[in-house]
């Protein structure tokens, strides 16, 4: 399947989410651009359409949905000013790039970001509360999401006074949520210890040479990673006694991960189909709030046992899931 082309047809009760086709005429139903890195995304992208039909779309001549996939600032672009051209009515954006292409391309089509780790230093919304212009969305790593996770860490890791962060300098969400950490951490008596790396094998290296005294526990921002080089991080991780952390719920059955904090996927999405669901029935995206999802624990109690943590029992009765 073409990497720069994806469509998704997802059937939830009767919305269809079609592939584009000739333009719409004039009265027809309203039209949806998602737009993102989507390929390994999908329950996001089911989640925005449940988020249409709670929102009164549910009926398959009600709305049409074109889903596509990019992968570069670029190539959304195109595909915004494609959209536009043919009569778009809301785009729905996935993760800061695209959102930022739509800034690019439109000023008056209103634009639902889902999610971006902090709108407000990315400079997308004048304010959290009012967004301003023609968009809002779903923040996933600002300062109250921080606030969010952080506690959650806290909750897994009795005694976390010391939180070592791996992170990409060049990967721009990586460095937004550095600064929310370092920004939250004095509040909840956590010191955050952070390393810069570029990839796995850097990643691999940054642990072989970090102590069990230096950090209480290990907060992986970039999932990519983990993702290339989880076997050789869990054992170096295992040998050393240091938890791993992650955002991302699909990491947490790796070994050494003991813990996950952060939001559904597919909530994420019902978020922010119930957003573009309110925008298409009148109301304006610059006035809708920018919304924050709950964020969820998942809990590796197998991986804390081969690492020697003893889980709290509130934390484990407070997990959405525990894998043991």
């Amino acid at each position: 399947m073409s990497a720069h082309r994806l469509v998704v047809v997802v059937v939830l009760a009767a919305l269809v989410l079609m592939t584009p086709g000739d333009r719409l005429q004039a009265g027809g139903p309203p039209r949806v651009l998602i737009v993102g890195p989507i390929d390994s995304y999908g329950a996001l992208v089911a989640g925005v359409s449940e988020g249409l039909q709670a929102g009164g779309f549910a009926d398959t001549s009600a709305v049409r949905v074109d889903v596509r996939n990019v992968r570069s600032r670029d190539e959304a672009k195109a595909a915004i000013a494609e959209a536009v051209d043919r009569g778009v009515d809301a785009l729905v954006t996935i993760f800061t790039p695209a959102t930022q292409a739509a800034r690019d391309v439109t000023t008056t089509v209103p634009i639902v970001f889902c999610p971006v780790a902090d709108p407000l230093a990315a400079r997308l919304v004048a304010s959290l509360d009012a967004p301003g212009a023609n968009i809002t969305g779903i923040a996933s790593a600002d300062a109250e999401a921080t606030r969010q996770r952080l506690l959650g860490f806290t909750r897994v890791v009795p005694g976390l006074k010391r939180l070592g962060v791996f992170v990409d300098p060049g990967f721009p969400p990586d460095r937004l949520q550095l600064a929310n950490l370092r920004l939250v951490g004095p509040d909840q008596g956590v010191i955050i210890v952070a390393r810069e790396v570029l990839d796995g094998p850097g990643a691999v290296a940054a642990l072989e040479e970090l102590d069990r005294g230096e950090v209480d526990a290990l907060f992986i921002l970039k999932e990519a990673l983990l993702r290339s080089a989880g076997r050789e991080l869990g054992r170096i991780a295992v040998d050393r006694r240091i938890p791993i952390l992650v955002g991302d719920s699909e990491l947490a059955e790796l070994r050494a991960v003991v813990a996950s904090v952060g939001p559904d996927q597919r909530h994420v999405g019902r978020l922010g189909g119930a957003m573009t669901a309110k925008i298409l029935k009148g109301a304006r995206p610059g006035a809708l709030p920018v919304e924050h999802p709950a964020f969820e624990l998942v809990l590796n109690l197998g991986a804390a046992k081969e690492i020697g943590l003893a889980v709290p029992d509130e934390a484990i009765r407070g997990a959405a899931r525990v894998i043991r």
